[in-house]
């Protein structure tokens, strides 16, 4: 049972991670280049970079432990569940951000 928990983490976690964190960078380049060179810009890109460091270290560490302590993933469960919930919030951080910061810069893209 602990073993099909694990694999619908893992077959769930990683692809949403991997989409996720290809559209947090694609976003937040476009952030990025609306206000490069400003605190906002600078802030933004290490935001991101960060953001996605720790997420891959998460998942690195998680899948790492259910596969090492079958029951790993009675620990792995809500960390998951906390992460997506800040994963989404961070998604939509993203997405309203670049739309601010296109209003401020006079560009629509």
């Amino acid at each position: 049972m602990l073993s099909m928990i694990r694999n619908i983490i893992l077959g769930v976690g990683w692809p949403v991670l991997i989409a996720g964190s290809v559209y947090i960078f694609i976003e937040g380049t476009k952030v990025y280049k609306l206000v490069k060179g400003s605190l906002v810009g600078k802030i933004t890109k290490v935001l991101v970079f960060t953001m996605l460091v720790e997420m891959y270290s998460l998942g690195l560490v998680c899948t790492a432990y259910m596969f090492s302590y079958e029951q790993g993933a009675y620990l792995v469960i809500p960390v998951f569940g906390v992460w997506f919930i800040f994963f989404i919030w961070a998604l939509k951080a993203i997405k309203w951000t670049k739309k601010e910061a296109s209003k401020l810069t006079g560009q629509t893209k």
